[in-house]
């Protein structure tokens, strides 16, 4: 008698003879590769709950260059903004809060619909990576008055 496996059949044995395992997460990183956390939050940097646009999402990010003595515009985001600092530091000054200073490598996630403003009061260029969780045609960043 000839036996037919089919393909459903071959994959449900396969799938079996995989151990548990082999899928925990800890398991899905390749030897000679690591990761270290840089941001783990709900929150804004201001203890507010991250609110997610409506609409269809949209990523955007781009990376900032503020030149020694620079700042950014008065601004706010209407949508979640997470902040990492590539090279140099830059102090944040919030509205209705205490300056803060943020060094290469550290990161937040901005306040939202808050007035607030980057300045580099150091010697050396600062870059920021700033990753904005948008909807479609929704403006990231808007100025204040």
């Amino acid at each position: 008698m000839k036996t037919i496996i089919t393909p459903i059949a071959l994959t449900v044995g396969l799938v079996a003879a995989i151990p548990i395992g082999a899928f925990a997460q800890d398991d899905a990183l390749p030897a000679g590769f690591e990761t270290e956390a840089v941001l783990k939050t709900t929150e804004t940097r201001d203890g507010d709950a991250i609110a997610w646009p409506d609409g269809a999402p949209e990523i955007v990010s781009v990376i900032g260059t503020i030149e020694p003595g620079g700042r950014t515009p008065l601004h706010q985001h209407p949508v979640p903004a997470y902040v990492y600092v590539l090279e140099g530091e830059v102090e944040l000054r919030t509205e209705g809060g205490d300056p803060y200073t943020y060094r290469t490598g550290e990161a937040y996630i901005e306040a939202l619909n808050r007035d607030h403003q980057l300045f580099n009061v150091t010697d050396s260029e600062a870059r920021v990576l700033v990753v904005f969780a948008a909807a479609q045609g929704q403006p990231t960043t808007v100025a204040s008055e």
